[in-house]
């Protein structure tokens, strides 16, 4: 910040100890486009802000966001305002709305980097309170000024309209405190934001500080070195368009680090899912076939768990291939895409025919999704290898909830029966479903196949 501060006085004095730059190099287009410019490069900035505001919900940073949508219109409005005008005077509404609004913008970056912070209940509302009084305070600033432009006063109150050049602090009293005002605002920002940075380790911050140097010594210009050609370019203009630069190349990057964090986070995410999934089918599965294996050992004559093992073996081998699958497809599969692919994987290993009947568009949460794939898996493997379905219906519909059925074909069972291997997916099916507040339903009776139904909640 102390570096930033020489470079840009160090210019300060350079530029106005060489020879002077005729001002009327610049012309009004020029000065429209980089003000047009600016005022983008400050919307995309309140953009950044709003987008760090949804996720940390914190004043500062919805006080910063309004200072910034200040700037923005400000700059947006002196635009419109030099294409609407023919000559912009330095007198009257003109001057003193960009004073004001400079003033007000100011001070609000300096309230946000001094003031506690704290988080904002509801968030939406307080975006919707903080665009809305900013909007308002710009408003009446612009008619307060309008209405009193004939009571204003000059920008140089002892200078002739042309044909004069400005001697240095020329400026009217009043114009001369609210640009220094405005400097003193950024230059106390500034100090704050590079605090927090130091103490929040934010990049952000830290180019927040540069921007709000670069623009205090633009309003130091502005007050030493006045014209009266408002509508051209001069040293300040230039340095305030040097602090919304770096600004820019700010936002830009806090966009590139918050990517980076949401793919490191999306890795994590993901890694999560899959270690989820063997512990949870796999895992469990191998840990059955062991405890069934020592059971075996003991008593070599009970062929029964050998049963029992040979279903956890292809369950695991399911599990392992659906795993498998699931890493190999794109993340942001549609659900009825993802979810006729589990099916039908499980349908051509197992030789069923797959009748799928499956709504598009049908959105559900990462937890929801996982269970549905996996429960119709596990549904249809057992239609076919215990109840020997030739046929296999998948159905997902989105009424008042979503639900998922499969419906077989099969020889169905007693639900009353005794317990069987059928009886291990049924329980791994239901208990996925109940863990995440859905529902699971079954109706199977001998000869008449079975159906399965899951309710999302």
């Amino acid at each position: 910040m102390s570096l930033t501060a020489s470079v840009c006085l160090g210019l300060t004095l350079l530029l106005n100890v060489a020879p002077q730059v005729d001002p009327t190099l610049g012309n009004r287009r020029f000065h429209v486009g980089l003000e047009t410019a600016a005022a983008m490069v400050l919307i995309f900035i309140a953009a950044v802000l709003l987008g760090r505001f949804r996720l940390n919900g914190s004043r500062r940073t919805l006080l910063k966001f309004a200072a910034v949508v200040i700037l923005a219109l400000d700059n947006l409005y002196s635009a419109v305002l030099t294409i609407a005008i023919d000559s912009v005077s330095t007198g009257g509404f003109a001057t003193w709305t960009f004073a004001a609004d400079g003033v007000v913008g100011s001070v609000l970056l300096a309230v946000a980097a001094l003031l506690p912070d704290q988080p904002v209940r509801e968030r939406t509302r307080g975006v919707l309170i903080a665009l809305g009084t900013s909007v308002a305070i710009l408003g009446v600033i612009i008619v307060s000024t309008a209405l009193l432009a004939d009571s204003l006063p000059g920008a140089f109150p002892d200078v002739p309209e042309t044909g004069v050049e400005l001697e240095l602090l020329s400026e009217h009293l009043a114009l001369l405190i609210a640009e220094f005002v405005t400097a003193a605002c950024f230059a106390v920002a500034a100090v704050g934001f590079a605090r927090l940075a130091e103490e929040e380790d934010d990049e952000f911050l830290q180019w927040l500080s540069i921007g709000s140097v670069i623009a205090s010594v633009a309003f130091v210009n502005y007050a030493l070195f006045p014209s009266q050609f408002t509508e051209l370019l001069f040293t300040g203009d230039f340095f305030f368009f040097a602090a919304v630069a770096t600004l820019l190349v700010g936002a830009v990057k806090e966009i590139s680090r918050e990517e980076a964090a949401r793919i490191r986070t999306a890795v994590l995410e993901e890694r999560r899912r899959v270690a989820r999934d063997l512990h949870d089918g796999v895992a469990q599965e191998l840990a059955f076939i062991a405890s069934q294996m020592r059971w075996f050992q003991r008593r070599p004559a009970d062929k029964e768990p050998l049963e029992q093992v040979i279903d956890a073996v292809e369950r695991a081998l399911d599990e392992s291939r659906g795993a498998i699958a699931s890493l190999s497809r794109p993340i942001d599969e549609p659900l009825d895409r993802a979810l006729g692919h589990a099916a039908l994987d499980i349908a051509d290993r197992v030789g069923a025919r797959l009748h799928l009947d499956l709504a598009k568009g049908v959105q559900v949460s990462p937890d929801w999704r996982d269970a549905l794939l996996r429960i119709s898996r596990e549904a249809v493997a057992n239609a076919v290898r215990h109840g020997r379905a030739r046929t296999v219906s998948v159905e997902l519909r989105d009424g008042d909830r979503v639900w998922m059925r499969v419906t077989d074909d099969g020889d169905g069972f007693d639900l009353d029966a005794p317990r069987s291997s059928q009886s291990f997916g049924l329980t791994s099916m239901r208990e996925r479903a109940e863990s995440l507040g859905g529902r699971f339903d079954i109706s199977s009776t001998p000869g008449t196949g079975t159906t399965i139904e899951v309710v999302v909640r």
